[in-house]
């Protein structure tokens, strides 16, 4: 007999979902699904363009196991917070990839804007890519666009100041040499948020553990409650968005998509019993949420 079935998932949350039947598996609200389409990221830019580099990140991560033969992501997330930038994906392996990508100028413009993952651009994939690829250009490598975006005429207070944000991000990701960040030493985290403009590679811990998960621990260690804004590839399924919605209520300000994937049993089961509330109020209120393009990407489009 499988663990959960005197566990609390049976008593907790079996009875508030349902399998999803879908590749991935997982299991999805009772409540129905949700497909979302465009969104605006309107005074949101950092997480725009964090999301942007992800899934570019994610792709050539992908690519590069696949030539090797090997094991490729799952998920790539980033986390901007204390003025850092923290990237983290589900294994390890990719972690290496990224950090090596990002080392060098010339291999981190080739993973974000140059190289192309898709054999045609009117694939989903294809057409993703090449919106991802212009903005990236535009907000992180062209000078002059860059410029022009931040100085643009009738932007809200709000959005000036998010666009500035934007504007930081990009330049560490051009020009800050990233660090690996070894989620075994809380020491190192510490040291991480003692300044900013740092670029950490999240490397360690549970392989396999989801990647806003292991933001949290870090925020945790860290003792860090000021502004944390996450976002990535894919939306967060539910028992992240659990933790997440968990570290709100202890006094963290985190930013996240507020609309959740599905959940997976040994990742409920995982959590203790104080953050698997959290959880299970969203399965009762909250719909599953997919993008109408499939269960990979956080929504189908993102606004200009």
């Amino acid at each position: 007999m499988s663990s959960h079935k005197k566990g609390p998932w049976k008593k907790e949350m079996a009875s508030l979902v349902v399998p999803s039947g879908a590749k991935q598996a997982g299991f999805q609200s009772k409540l129905g699904i949700t497909r979302s389409s465009a969104r605006s990221y309107g005074m949101q830019r950092e997480a725009q363009l964090m999301r942007q580099m992800s899934t570019r990140l994610f792709l050539h991560a992908a690519d590069a196991a696949k030539r090797k033969g090997k094991e490729g992501p799952v998920e790539v997330e980033m986390m901007y917070s204390g003025g850092n930038l923290f990237i983290g994906t589900n294994r390890n392996v990719t972690a290496r990839t990224i950090y090596k990508t990002l080392s060098y100028r010339e291999s981190t413009r080739e993973a974000l804007v140059e190289k192309s993952y898709f054999s045609t651009s009117k694939s989903i994939g294809g057409r993703i890519e090449k919106r991802h690829t212009r903005k990236l250009e535009e907000r992180v490598f062209d000078k002059s666009a860059r410029q022009s975006w931040r100085s643009a005429p009738g932007l809200s207070k709000g959005e000036i100041q998010s666009r500035k944000r934007t504007g930081e991000l990009a330049r560490m990701v051009r020009r800050v040499e990233p660090e690996i960040l070894d989620l075994g030493s809380s020491k190192g985290i510490r040291d991480a948020f003692s300044g900013t403009g740092g670029v950490y590679i999240l490397h360690g811990g549970e392989e396999g553990r989801h990647v806003e998960e292991k933001f949290m621990d870090v925020l945790e260690t860290a003792g860090h409650q000021g502004r944390s804004i996450v976002a990535g590839k894919m939306r967060p399924c539910l028992t992240c968005s659990g933790r997440m919605e968990h570290m709100k209520h202890s006094g963290h300000d985190i930013q996240f998509n507020p609309h959740p994937g599905k959940v997976w049993i040994s990742r409920f089961e995982d959590q203790p019993g104080k953050v698997r509330s959290h959880t299970i109020r969203l399965a009762q209120t909250k719909h599953t949420y997919r993008s109408s393009t499939g269960w990979g990407y956080g929504s189908d489009s993102d606004s200009d």
